[in-house]
């Protein structure tokens, strides 16, 4: 049996924000514990919409944050500065997640700095556009699967290594809703996420034997990142309007938070027989 590391807690939960978030006021709430096992979390792509929620809430939630990011060096410091003002612990680097040294170098610094890397979160992903499968560019098609699926294996790969010495972690991969609805024109979103689920599943099966757990969120239409892009760049208002009523059977756009809060509980004590799963937070868009 693995030995449970000393926690630290949590008291939103959840039930308290769906609750806060989607019902009217006077519905009556309560309030769960959230359990965290002590150490840090690694998230790549922290300057995202969604990796921008998770780096805030894990904060909130107590945890040292190490973040990287692309190239967007201005938000990566106000996001640093939040977090450290509020009272968390916070470090970010430039780092290209497809090259495997820079991502070895980034958890030997986590390591020295933090000691226990408790959780590792893949929220990362190239920007491209909509196209058919038939109109891809090979270059960019090689582009995307490069960055994404490679940059990810790295990051997953670090991870598991860091976790078999320390006993344990928690590794999520932040994917798509779409792996499970094939999407028009947006392949090149959903099939590399298809391969990231399989990673993912690959290590709750492998390593679960010396305290790793591995899950996935599959975000629907999100009003943030790269979702907001493309509903702001590459649709009509009718188109989004169409999109949201015939495609999401709760009306309604989720939002950065909404994923967060999904990771944070796929990584607490609470989740700690559950592996091997991915959580689609996509408003009920997979029925």
């Amino acid at each position: 049996m693995q030995q449970r590391l000393p926690a630290h807690h949590i008291y939103y939960t959840l039930t308290y924000y769906y609750f806060y978030h989607y019902l009217p006021d006077d519905i009556p709430t309560m309030t769960i514990e959230l359990s965290f096992d002590q150490g840090a979390v690694i998230v790549g792509g922290g300057t995202g919409g969604i990796g921008e929620a998770i780096c805030r809430r894990f904060a909130e939630a107590g945890t040292p944050v190490i973040f990287t990011y692309n190239s967007n060096v201005a938000k990566a410091e106000a996001i640093g500065a939040d977090i450290e003002a509020a009272g968390g612990q916070c470090s970010f680097s430039r780092v290209d997640l497809s090259d495997t040294d820079s991502v070895n170098a980034l958890f030997e610094d986590a390591v020295a700095k933090y000691g226990r890397i408790a959780h590792v979160i893949y929220a990362a992903g190239p920007s491209f556009d909509f196209a058919k499968i038939g109109d891809i560019p090979a270059d960019t098609w090689k582009k995307v699967i490069n960055a994404d699926v490679n940059g990810a294996f790295n990051l997953i790969q670090s991870a598991v290594q860091v976790f078999r010495q320390q006993g344990g972690g928690n590794l999520i991969g932040v994917i798509t809703s779409a792996v499970e609805c094939v999407p028009k024109a947006d392949i090149m979103s959903a099939s590399p996420k298809a391969a990231i689920e399989m990673l993912i599943r690959g290590v709750a099966k492998e390593s679960g034997k010396v305290g790793i757990r591995a899950n996935c969120v599959g975000p629907g239409w999100i009003n943030a990142g790269l979702g907001k892009k493309g509903m702001e760049e590459k649709m009509t208002p009718e188109m989004v309007e169409k999109l949201r009523r015939s495609t999401i059977p709760l009306q309604k756009f989720g939002n950065a938070d909404d994923i967060a809060y999904a990771c944070l509980f796929l990584c607490s004590q609470q989740a700690g027989f559950v592996t091997g799963q991915t959580l689609a937070v996509d408003g009920g868009a997979q029925i």
